[in-house]
């Protein structure tokens, strides 16, 4: 899973782990002879740690725009979710949800855009 489809709760989680996990590194780097490649290495590791340190900053104290952007989108998830069970309780707009309409002669038959369902249907 990508980390931006994750919450808020679980990237500073991830970050947490992934800054244990260069503690551990490290001092199995640091434990090694020291080469150029080992430095290298420990260049690469204090370059991530750095990343991961500012990340957990900025989740762990958002900015004014930052947390109205999350109210937001939190916002239009709920908004969308509550048009969706609305979509879903709606009944056929041709039958009322009953599935039956007067046909010819008042004689009743099934509703043709619901199929005799009575449920709503999107077309297009």
């Amino acid at each position: 899973m990508a980390f931006e489809n994750l919450t808020p709760a679980e990237q500073i989680r991830y970050c947490r782990n992934k800054l244990a996990r260069l503690d551990e590194l490290e001092s199995q780097v640091r434990g090694m002879p020291s080469t150029s490649q080992n430095l290298e290495t420990l260049r690469d590791l204090a370059t991530a740690r750095r990343e991961y340190t500012k990340a957990l900053k900025r989740l762990e104290n958002p900015s004014l725009w930052q947390r109205t952007n999350r109210w937001v989108n939190d916002w239009a998830a709920e908004d969308r979710a509550k048009e969706a069970e609305r979509k879903r309780r709606r009944g056929c707009v041709s039958c009322d949800g009953t599935g039956r309409v007067a046909g010819a002669g008042n004689w009743p038959e099934n509703c043709r855009s619901c199929g005799g369902t009575g449920a709503y249907r999107e077309y297009g």
